[in-house]
């Protein structure tokens, strides 16, 4: 079993940028998570988590950020997206069903190559393979819906991997890899949490709490994992993040605002969080 977790969220560029935030906030406050033994993410959190086992400091992380040094991925998630999605989402009381649900939109997409999500995600990559560190990145088979972990050990390449975490329908059209077809491990959950059960410690940072309809929340896949013996910690964004944040995840111009509010909440919350990380 190993010993520390961090697990980030998905949630799109504000996400991203909140997350960044909270980490910076948290080690200028004594509690350093990018030192865990797993790095963990669904979507946007699957580039943070590359970044920290890369050996980005959340501090340079976030000053990136409120520069404007790093470009960042420019997409338009459309209203008429937004309704395809949320008509799979809310169509179910069965979380199981509305996996399934969302894997057929996800196979509907055909006017985007699998090649086009892989120039996006690629121009995001800082690296070109997995690090020595162990980093998972959550995604889902829109075949069968079930979930998975791509690692160094899953017997794919990073850049598939990624684009595969961050393949949400109907954006982009699920990644090929083996049998599958994978799509964003967000459609199951915006953490994943419940995944990370072989490590004693984790801290979850979820920028959405939880996702449409019947997908589980971040908070009862914490209480899963602490049932299962696991000392954790979860954060989500309070009212002023949330106001921060703005309606569209997807905005760049929101995330210098949504990484000053994660600061401020890192700060905040470093004491109840070192308390489990620190032992």
């Amino acid at each position: 079993m190993a010993d520390t977790a961090l697990v980030l969220g998905g949630g799109g560029l504000t996400a991203y940028g909140w997350q960044i935030g909270v980490l910076a906030g948290l080690a200028d406050a004594g509690v350093d998570l990018a030192d865990a033994d797993v790095l963990a993410g669904t979507s946007a959190g699957s580039l943070l988590a590359l970044d920290l086992a890369g050996g980005s400091a959340p501090a340079d992380l976030y000053k990136e950020l409120l520069n404007g040094e790093r470009a960042m991925l420019d997409v338009d998630f459309t209203f008429g997206m937004t309704v395809r999605y949320l008509w799979a989402a809310l169509a179910s009381r069965d979380p199981e069903t509305v996996v399934k649900r969302l894997g057929r939109l996800a196979l509907s997409v055909r006017d985007v190559p699998q090649t086009a999500v892989l120039d996006a995600i690629g121009a995001q990559l800082p690296v070109r393979d997995w690090p020595d560190r162990t980093v998972r990145m959550f995604a889902v088979d829109a075949l069968t819906g079930q979930p998975t972990a791509f690692d160094a050990d899953s017997g794919t390449d990073l850049l598939h991997a990624m684009s595969a975490t961050c393949a949400l329908p109907p954006l982009f059209p699920p990644i090929g890899i083996g049998s599958g077809r994978w799509m964003d491990g967000g459609v199951r959950s915006t953490t994943n949490a419940d995944l990370v059960d072989d490590c004693a410690r984790v801290v979850v940072l979820a920028p959405i709490p939880k996702g449409a309809g019947a997908s589980p929340s971040a908070r009862s896949q914490a209480e899963t994992l602490a049932s299962r013996g696991a000392r954790v910690a979860l954060l989500t964004p309070d009212r002023a993040a949330r106001r921060a944040f703005g309606r569209n995840a997807l905005d760049a111009s929101r995330i210098p605002g949504a990484a000053r509010e994660g600061r401020r909440q890192g700060l905040a919350h470093a004491e109840r969080i070192g308390e489990i990380w620190q032992g």
